[in-house]
């Protein structure tokens, strides 16, 4: 058994500095909480220089694949997939209160308020993003503006680099968490990554850990894994949860895309636009991915995609609506983090009518079917691994006492949307459960 070399002492732990464990690290510690947070990648730098900056904050270089061959993009840098993520923001689905009886429109109003989320003003939506939005107008789809978590007066027209790390700081990520909570006190170690969860008579103690100086334990009351989808689920397996990690989504996407004649998609705030087919399970958007990712979408999609890649040269000018899709629950997280993830009939059903779609409407804004290219399957924001209502209880505790998840982890069913708001909200809502004088709670469950 490894003997740890080193321990530290905290109210609580939480293990991961995503959207989830930053914010339950700065509500813990505005209420003077000794918080550590630990994070297993860098606090990397330079944000918004290049696409190669952006594979050095992803988990083996952005190579990760599932047993089936799925490209599955997983951030690994303090802030998490805040920090690459496009700063889209969806309300939490109405599903959460009415089946799980978890109401979050309180949290989520502050949190509105707090960043503010707004859509973008007129002057940031891109040529290229009024030309799909007009286009999918003209054939009949509801393609609106989209929530984001942008603030405009710190936006630059025509960047387009949300996606590498936002250069100006108008994107809101998990780092101002992070940040603020580290002003309250709170410990942030970087390279670090939690292992397993300590418990005494099934109740959790703290975790160890293992960072650049060896194995440690931090010992705490409170424990919140925050390793995100597929990190979360092995830390459990290790604790002795052996059920984390059976069946999840991933929401499935990809591209269609074609030469235009204005500026592309590349220089537009990505998903600025879109809709949401919710009876089919599929949401449209504009958004390109950056240049070199974008060959790569095109190389990993077989032999038709290989055929396509001299039109990757008009990625200036190339106007691309991305299908993201609900997935199933389906696969398995392993203890070394790799995974199994099949795609379904259903999914592929989902992603074939988007790419059908997507080329109607790029063909009204004046992409030749000739020019049209359909890119390779990814996958984005894993999740649903630890699920309330199976894994968790409302207020996501594990079966170890004391043991929380707060990351994409805890969503109980495919949703096809982005959960940076959902998480954010819940983690909000946790800490309140957490900090609410034992009296109170009592009183509160006491019948009126």
């Amino acid at each position: 058994m490894t003997q740890p070399t080193q321990t530290l002492q905290a109210d609580v732990v939480i293990a991961g500095s995503g959207p989830g464990g930053a914010t339950m690290a700065l509500e813990m510690s505005r209420k003077g909480k000794k918080v550590v947070l630990c994070e297993a990648g860098k606090y990397h730098q330079h944000l918004g220089s290049n696409t190669f900056m952006l594979l050095g904050m992803m988990d083996n270089m952005g190579l990760t694949f599932s047993k089936e061959g799925t490209w599955v993009i997983r951030p690994k840098t303090a802030g998490g997939a805040s920090v690459v993520y496009c700063g889209t923001a969806v309300r939490p689905p109405p599903w959460l209160k009415e089946k799980y009886g978890i109401d979050l429109d309180e949290e989520v109003d502050e949190l509105y308020k707090e960043i503010p989320i707004q859509k973008l003003p007129d002057h940031l939506v891109g040529p290229a993003a009024q030309r799909i939005m007009q286009a999918a107008r003209d054939v009949g789809h509801d393609w609106d503006l989209i929530d984001k978590w942008i603030r405009p007066e710190k936006c630059k027209q025509n960047c387009g680099k949300c996606s590498l790390g936002c250069p100006t700081g108008a994107k809101w990520t998990a780092r101002e968490y992070i940040e603020e909570a580290r002003a309250n006190g709170a410990q942030l170690l970087l390279k670090t990554k939690v292992d397993k969860v300590l418990t005494e008579s099934g109740k959790a103690v703290g975790v160890r850990a293992k960072g650049p100086q060896g194995w440690m334990d931090i010992l705490a009351e409170t424990v919140i894994l925050s390793a995100g989808g597929q990190g979360t689920p092995p830390i459990l397996q290790r604790s002795g949860v052996y059920d984390a990690g059976q069946g999840f989504f991933a929401d499935p996407l990809w591209l269609v895309a074609g030469r235009s004649d204005i500026q592309g998609s590349m220089y537009d705030i990505p998903m600025t636009a879109g809709m949401h087919l919710e009876e089919d399970g599929i949401m449209m958007t504009d958004l390109m991915t950056p240049p070199t990712m974008y060959v790569s979408c095109l190389a990993f999609a077989g032999k038709k995609g290989w055929a396509s890649l001299p039109k990757a040269i008009h990625a200036r000018k190339t106007l691309s609506i991305m299908i993201k899709v609900r997935d199933s629950l389906e696969g398995r997280i392993n203890l070394d983090e790799t995974f199994s993830k099949p795609i379904d009939y259903d999914t592929w059903w989902r992603l074939n009518k988007g790419a059908v779609l997507a080329e109607e409407i790029l063909q009204k804004a004046g992409v030749k079917r000739d020019d049209l290219v359909t890119t390779a399957v990814m996958a984005a924001h894993p999740g649903g691994t630890v699920r309330i209502g199976e894994l968790l209880d409302k207020d996501c505790q594990t079966p170890i006492q004391n043991c929380y998840c707060m990351d994409t982890t805890i969503i109980p069913e495919p949703w096809g949307l982005p959960p940076t708001v959902t998480v954010v909200a819940m983690a909000k809502r946790l800490a309140k459960h957490l900090t609410v004088p034992a009296e109170a709670k009592v009183a509160a469950q006491e019948p009126a």
